[in-house]
């Protein structure tokens, strides 16, 4: 069985990770208040958020998550410190701004330490940020090469955000939950056919 919070929810642990400046703290403010704050300061080191989250199961069941949200600092400076809080993940976004070709320079270095310290076979998506921005020309220019980025990290799932208009937050928020509860639930049930009780 899966552990409690005191809240009554279900935890799970999500890295959000990403070189500096790719808008990781303004989408997590806007996943865990609903605000976009164009002041935010970008993270030293490491930072923290937990948000409350209702996973809704295909028969119609709830399960609710208090999700840890770790924001890893893009910082090379910083980059000795960030495998240790990666431990345990049960799912990460890795970031990058559509917007600056250069900010997916680092996402294989981010993929390759995510995929080494977190759980094994932990969810992992490809998040492209601040899509408000991006022109006609950008765009064709993101999608020629998602393909081809997707297949060299070997992460299925992208999504395009714009933490500004909340474009696709929800989604991205629902998505990685319900994979992140599916993905605990049968590590910490492996001999079961049965998670919490109900039928997966």
């Amino acid at each position: 069985m899966m552990s409690r919070m005191n809240s009554g929810y279900y935890t799970v642990k999500l890295c959000i990770m990403g070189d500096g400046g790719v808008g990781k703290t303004t989408f997590i403010e806007r996943l865990s208040t609903g605000r976009f704050d164009p002041t935010t300061k970008m993270t030293i080191g490491i930072d923290f958020s937990l948000i409350h989250h209702t996973v809704l199961l295909e028969s119609v069941e709830q399960v609710p998550l208090d999700i840890t949200c770790w924001d890893l600092g893009g910082q090379d400076r910083f980059r000795f410190m960030l495998s240790s809080y990666m431990s345990g993940a049960d799912g990460g976004l890795v970031l990058y701004d559509v917007n600056r070709f250069e900010s997916t320079m680092g996402l294989p270095s981010w993929v390759k330490m995510f995929r080494e310290n977190a759980k094994p076979d932990a969810p992992l998506y490809l998040v492209g940020s601040k899509a408000d921005l991006v022109n006609e020309r950008v765009m064709s220019m993101v999608e020629n090469n998602l393909r081809l980025l997707k297949q060299d990290l070997g992460i299925n799932v992208h999504f395009l955000i714009s933490s500004k208009n909340d474009q696709t937050i929800d989604n991205v928020l629902s998505a990685i939950a319900l994979e992140m509860l599916n993905f605990k639930s049968q590590r910490l049930n492996a001999t079961s056919t049965h998670v919490f009780g109900r039928a997966f």
